[in-house]
Parts: C-alpha cells; structure tokens; sequence
C-alpha cells in the first residue's frame, strides 16, 4: 500500500508482526501487529524521521510515548514498549500498546449503529470516568483529540481511549507555553484554534461525540448559531440530558463545566446544573461591580470624578476658571474705585 511504512507480514525489530493498519494520521502510523514473544495482539504506531514535516511532530510523538508510560487505568490500553530503529537513510521511532479490542464509534455509527439515549449516556459516563482520571494526574493530562474515531467500544460496551498523540500536560502548556493547534475539526473547543487547551477542553470534544452519535452527523455539519452548535431540531433528547449536553459543548470554556467531575456527578443526576458562569470579565483596576444571577446581570458603574488623575483635573478644571473670573471682577472693581480712594 502506498504511502505505509511497513507491509502485512514484516517483523520490526524481529518481534512485532505487522497485520493490517488501524489508521493513518498526521502524527504517524498505527498497525495493528502481534508480539511474537507473547503471542499478544498490539497497536504498533510508527514515526519516520524522513516523514517528518517539523520538529514538533517528533516532539508530539515522544511526549506520548512518555505520558502513555505512566498512565494505567483499565480505559486506556496499556504502555508495553517504545524503541527506535536507524537505518542508513532514516530513523524510525514506535510507540506499542496493548491493543484495545473492538471498533470505533466512529466505524459503528457508519455501519448503522444507532444508540439509545440510555447508551449515549453509559458511554459518556464511562469516558468522563477515563477523564475523571487524567485531571486528577500530577500534572492533570489534556487529551486535546476527544472523537468517535478515538473511542474503540469493545462487544461488551467497555469503552477504551485511545491515541494520544494531541496529549498535553498543563505544566508543558503553561510553563513552556505551548501553541501548537492540534486536534479534528468538528471536535475541536473553539480554543485549540487559538492553540490553548483546559480541562474542559475534552468536555467539549465529548459533548460533540455524543451529537455525532445521537445524530450520525459530523458536528461541523450541524447548524450553528455564533459558534454554538444548534441540534434540538434533529433529535429529540430529555430535557436534563438537553441541558447537559449544552452545557458540555458550550464555545466559551469558562461557561463549560470546568472539569469532568463536575460533568460526572450532574450528569449522574447527583447534582443539579449548577448557574451559568458570567462570561463577562472586569477591566483591571476598575471600581465597577457586576452581580450576576441565572436570569440577569446587575452592572453599578459608580461615578468616576476624582477616581483618577484624569478625572481629578477634570474635576478641578472649573475651579479655576471661577478664581480667573474673580480675579478679573477684582482687578475691575479696584480700577474703578481707585481715583476715588
């Protein structure tokens, strides 16, 4: 097959048989292989160094190898090995993982699969759980790629995530201030695009998911309304899981939920859905106070004479003119009482 690293049949490093590709990506290739040691089933994804087209392919790449080595939750398929072979005329890096058995969300719904509502909600609960568990690392993980395409459903609907080439840790986004935009369009949180992520930044690729499934229609596709995606004319949904699934897609991350435990308990009906977040911010150093409730915003902008050096010499502009007015009534009436004196 044109374009593959690696063909059905080939032994890399003489222990992982290459049997079929699982997906072609802008961060390299995924087979899925066999471990001939361990006659175990694997994902075997490659790099080639001659392929590279920057270096933050390459950074991307070895940052996932590094964080999938310490994650081990049932979820999330297993770290096995990570090595490089160099060649005379190329260098090629693999990351291998247990294979996670079963197919995509993505591959379901295109296959017909239409899920209840109660099946959409199991597996929203099952992928928060994954996520409950990345944001509670040391530092919190982002996996910055949250789509049906990442979301293999085994035959008894255990969910797994997987690929986590887009992942980020928040000390490396906040520390060495990364940009890099990654992710799928559709899917992304409308603040990939400025190359930022947060917690909630996979709420929202969850929450678009879960349209895709309901729907069978890519989130880009779906009508929007100044960035919030509009979806009640083509499914009919409860009115709590409604609520919910707006809150998880909102555009603006501070009014999402702001993280996944928050999105796991309201939606467990453990907790109500708690008020909107005001999404309007203070200008530094001003006196204006905003009080917000659920159904309005109360601004008191209080008066700004003699806040400021400005508006102190505003204020005392006036002043002056009434002593130049009283100096030149004074300087009249001594004038003319003068000869008289």
């Amino acid at each position: 097959m044109a374009g593959l690293l690696h063909q059905p049949g080939d032994a890399i490093a003489g222990r992982y048989q290459i049997r079929h590709v699982l997906g072609h990506g802008g961060m390299g290739i995924t087979y899925a292989a066999e471990d001939l040691q361990t006659n175990q089933p694997v994902a075997l994804k490659v790099l080639s160094f001659h392929h590279i087209k920057d270096w933050k392919m390459l950074e991307l790449f070895e940052r996932e190898a590094k964080i999938v080595a310490n994650l081990n939750y049932p979820g999330i398929p297993q770290y096995l090995n990570y090595f490089q072979i160099e060649t005379d005329g190329d260098r090629t890096f693999y990351l291998v993982q247990e294979l996670a058995a079963g197919q995509s969300l993505f591959e379901l719904v295109n296959q017909g699969w239409k899920p209840s509502v109660e099946e959409v909600q199991v597996i929203a609960t099952q992928v928060l759980e994954i996520l409950v568990y990345l944001q509670h690392l040391t530092p919190p993980v982002i996996h910055r790629d949250i789509k049906p395409q990442n979301l293999i459903r085994h035959d008894n609907g255990q969910i797994f995530l997987v690929d986590f080439g887009a992942v980020q840790d928040t000390y490396h986004n906040t520390v060495t201030g990364g940009s890099t935009v990654v992710g799928t369009f559709g899917y992304m949180a409308p603040e990939q695009f400025r190359g930022q992520a947060v917690l909630s930044t996979d709420l929202y690729g969850l929450g678009t998911t879960l349209l895709f499934l309901l729907t069978g229609i890519s989130p880009a596709d779906l009508p929007h309304h100044q960035l919030v995606i509009d979806f009640h004319s083509l499914v009919q949904l409860p009115k709590r899981f409604t609520a919910w699934l707006e809150r998880m897609i909102e555009p603006i991350s501070t009014v999402r939920f702001p993280s996944a435990v928050e999105a796991l308990v309201v939606l467990q009906g453990k907790q109500p859905l708690p008020p909107r977040t005001a999404t309007y911010k203070r200008p530094k150093q001003s006196k204006i106070q905003l009080t917000t409730t659920t159904d309005k915003m109360i601004v008191n902008i209080p008066p700004s004479l003699l806040n400021s050096p400005q508006s102190l010499w505003l204020g005392l502009s006036p002043m002056f003119g009434y002593v130049f007015i009283f100096w030149i009534v004074y300087a009249l009436i001594v004038e003319v009482l003068e000869p008289g004196l």
